[in-house]
């Protein structure tokens, strides 16, 4: 399965509109920390939440080894993540994760990456992605829109079905190996107008 044009658009578009929080053209530590803040807010934490701190622990960690693997192929000593970083990064991890349904251990750092993604769908905590928790997170009304196309392809059309963390990592994992629009991993992140 050859990486075609709508992997590389999806991945583009998944930097540029979720990863780069301030429109910089780069991911670094700044993102995190709006990152951070939005999940403060959407979470409602206070600022010295242990589950805050856990989630931006995450996220630094996730940016350090793409800058790892970035830095090992260039000699270099960079901060932040360019988008082709991070393509050239999930091309590689994608070799990885052909045919799978769960992380394998090389991996085994991002289901902590996935779980914080989890965490911030999962608006009332109560440990499943409901279709409410999945278009409470929509930025606007276009948005709202296309989360409501995207659940009716995740879940078959069925509005009462909800995401448990296994099933999430597996369309995560699809997410990051299909090149066909039609699978139902393409869409968990509910913002994408392929």
């Amino acid at each position: 399965m050859e990486i075609n044009d709508f992997w590389k658009k999806k991945i583009h578009f998944y930097f540029t509109e979720i990863l780069d929080f301030d429109n910089d053209g780069r991911v670094s530590s700044k993102d995190v920390t709006g990152f951070k803040e939005m999940y403060k807010y959407m979470k409602k934490l206070k600022h010295d939440s242990p589950e805050l701190d856990k989630f931006s622990k995450f996220l630094n960690v996730w940016i350090s080894n793409i800058l790892t693997v970035t830095n090992k192929k260039t000699g270099g000593h960079e901060t932040s993540i360019t988008q082709e970083d991070f393509r050239k990064y999930c091309e590689k991890i994608r070799v990885d994760l052909i045919g799978r349904k769960t992380w394998p251990s090389s991996l085994s750092y991002m289901s902590d990456y996935i779980d914080a993604l989890f965490n911030i769908l999962d608006t009332d905590n109560d440990k499943y992605i409901s279709k409410k928790d999945f278009l409470s997170n929509s930025a606007n009304a276009e948005d709202l829109k296309s989360r409501e196309i995207s659940w009716s392809f995740i879940c078959d059309k069925d509005d009462h079905k909800k995401i448990d963390k296994k099933f999430f990592n597996e369309l995560c994992i699809e997410f990051l190996v299909s090149t066909n629009p039609k699978d139902r991993g393409n869409w968990i992140f509910g913002t994408f107008r392929y």
